[in-house]
């Protein structure tokens, strides 16, 4: 596997996990934590699962655009997964508990995602154009 998967996978490893310790701190049991951390995670793995399946080395090189938007739907999905869930995290360790602002979680990082995504492919298309420009300057020098 390529380094962008696995730092792809340490950061939905590290966002699930997150998820995970913030709601052990409720009642709920680790079986309960285990299941919201999934739910709550399906659109980072829907991201990764684009990742590896775009980013392999044949599909990677014949088509250059398409991997660039996969990275950038990816990291930008994971961003928003990290400073949530790490905020969230921080919260519930300083107020020992859930609260309220827990149960908004789902929506932010379901539509939230889904906003990220399309950040994600404009930055994908500007990277790639910027990539081809820089390729073109410094070709002709």
């Amino acid at each position: 596997m390529s380094k962008i998967i696995w730092v792809a996978l340490i950061i939905l490893i590290f966002s699930m996990s997150a998820i995970f310790i913030t709601f052990q701190h409720g009642d709920d049991g680790y079986l309960d934590s285990l299941i919201v951390s999934v739910a709550l995670s399906i659109p980072l793995f829907i991201a990764f699962t684009f990742l590896v399946i775009i980013c392999r080395t044949s599909v990677k090189i014949s088509h250059a655009v398409i991997g660039k938007i996969a990275i950038g739907v990816y990291l930008s999905i994971a961003l928003l997964y990290v400073f949530w869930n790490g905020l969230m995290l921080i919260d519930v360790l300083q107020k020992d508990g859930l609260g309220l602002t827990q149960g908004y979680s789902g929506l932010i990082l379901w539509f939230g995602s889904i906003k990220a995504a399309v950040i994600g492919i404009f930055a994908g298309i500007v990277f790639h154009v910027l990539t081809k420009i820089y390729q073109r300057v410094v070709s002709t020098d």
